[in-house]
């Protein structure tokens, strides 16, 4: 009897023991997810607001100016902006070199913090868009998406 209640126990220690050690193996053979910017920039850019308004497309030369993004950081950048100032949607998709996309997410977070602040004082509605933007990173891209629909333009890319 003590034999028979040993083996069981034994047998299933072996069987957790493989299906841990074989979760495990799979999910460390998973390669790090990653964000296709042309993919997700085709995404954004034919769904609402921005297959509605007139924006201007970000280059890399803006990603210094205008947002503060040390470019000396970025491999590629993808994204529209608008052409006025009376609207604030815009989407940005920044594909950071290795070991600076955390780098890269700070200063996009500075620069949405200092974005808020320009609109608190000017269209209400325009500012509760950028209060609830959403930032992020996918791999070693980092995003930020202003759009009265952010939540789920977000969830559409990081899919």
């Amino acid at each position: 009897m003590k034999k028979n209640v040993l083996s069981v126990i034994l047998a299933i220690v072996i069987i957790v023991v493989v299906v841990v050690g074989a979760y495990f193996i799979l999910n460390g053979n998973q390669k790090e997810k990653s964000l296709d910017l042309n993919t997700a920039s085709q995404t954004l850019s034919n769904s609402a607001p921005f297959n509605e308004l007139s924006t201007m497309d970000i280059t890399i030369d803006l990603l210094s100016s205008v947002y503060g993004i040390n470019t000396e950081n970025v491999e590629n950048v993808i994204g529209k902006m608008p052409m006025m100032n009376v609207q604030a949607s815009m989407y940005l998709l920044i594909q950071a070199k290795e070991g600076t996309v955390e780098t890269v997410k700070s200063e996009l977070d500075q620069y949405a913090t200092k974005y808020e602040e320009q609109w608190s004082t000017y269209l209400p509605e325009q500012y509760e868009l950028v209060k609830n933007r959403k930032t992020g990173i996918v791999g070693n891209t980092v995003y930020l998406i202003i759009a009265e629909n952010a939540e789920t333009l977000e969830q559409e890319i990081t899919k």
